[in-house]
Order: structure tokens, then C-alpha cells, then sequence
């Protein structure tokens, strides 16, 4: 078992401050957790779910894509976010909606932290969601 996987035979509840964080720094300052994957339980192998908590005046990485959708229902914070070449205000209780392919980012505007859910389907394994983000951190402190 890699250091990302957690596996169950039946579906915990899962208390996501208990799953071990990644701390990404720089302008792209967020924490993510991988609640759900493929590879972290045997339970649901249809669906990945991550909570992240970007920092104040942060963001996502760079525009990036995914092979299948990825939703984010954020539950707290404000700032913007572009999908494809549009860009929309959001905040609590928003939830934003990413076509496969289609480039997309969150930026932070607000002085407190924004914490949302994202959901991957298809899924993509814990690892994939963890190096991308750790591969943003890397080329950050490269520029």
C-alpha cells in the first residue's frame, strides 16, 4: 500500500481532517485530502471526492483539464473562478461544473481560507490527484 491509500472493506465514515493532508506551496497554497478514490477503499469505485482549503489571496494550479468532470461545491470563502473562457463570482454553496477537457481554475480573493469538495467522475486514483498538485507546487518554485 502506497503512502495515499487507505483500504476498507465496507464504507466508514469519514472525518476528513483525519485523512493525512498535502500542503502545496506558493501562489497555488492549498491543502488537499483525498477522501474517496478507487484506491483508498473498496466501497465505491465510480466517483473520487478531495476537500482542499486554498489560502487567502491563493489558487489552483494552472488551468488544467481532466479526462471526465470535475465538480466543486464550495463551502466557504469568495473569489472567481473561468471555466473554458468564462469567469464567474463564487462562494458558499456554490457549485461549479467542469466539463472534461475543458481548462479551468479557482482563484482566492478573500483575506479567509476558501474550503470546498471536489468530485472526480469518472474517478481518478488518489495519487493522480496528489502528484498534480504537488507537480503545480514544483513548478511554482522553478519560476
Amino acid at each position: 500500500m502506497n503512502r495515499y491509500e487507505r483500504k476498507w472493506n465496507i464504507m466508514p465514515i469519514i472525518n476528513a481532517l483525519s485523512v493525512k493532508p498535502v500542503k502545496i506551496n506558493g501562489p497555488y497554497e492549498r491543502v488537499i485530502r483525498v477522501l474517496l478514490a478507487p484506491d483508498t477503499q473498496d466501497a465505491v469505485k465510480d466517483l473520487s471526492i478531495s476537500h482542499a482549503v486554498i489560502s487567502p489571496h491563493c489558487s489552483t494550479d494552472l488551468r488544467h483539464t481532466h479526462p471526465g468532470a470535475e465538480m466543486m461545491y464550495i463551502m466557504t470563502g469568495h473569489g472567481e473562478c473561468t471555466i473554458g473562457d468564462e469567469t464567474h463570482k463564487i462562494g458558499p454553496n456554490t457549485l461549479m461544473i467542469c466539463p472534461a477537457g475543458i481548462p479551468h481554475d479557482i482563484r482566492n480573493h478573500g483575506d479567509e481560507p476558501m474550503s470546498l469538495v471536489a468530485m472526480f467522475v469518472p474517478p481518478e486514483p488518489s495519487k493522480q490527484i496528489y502528484d498534480r498538485a504537488e507537480k503545480a507546487s514544483i513548478v511554482t518554485a522553478r519560476s
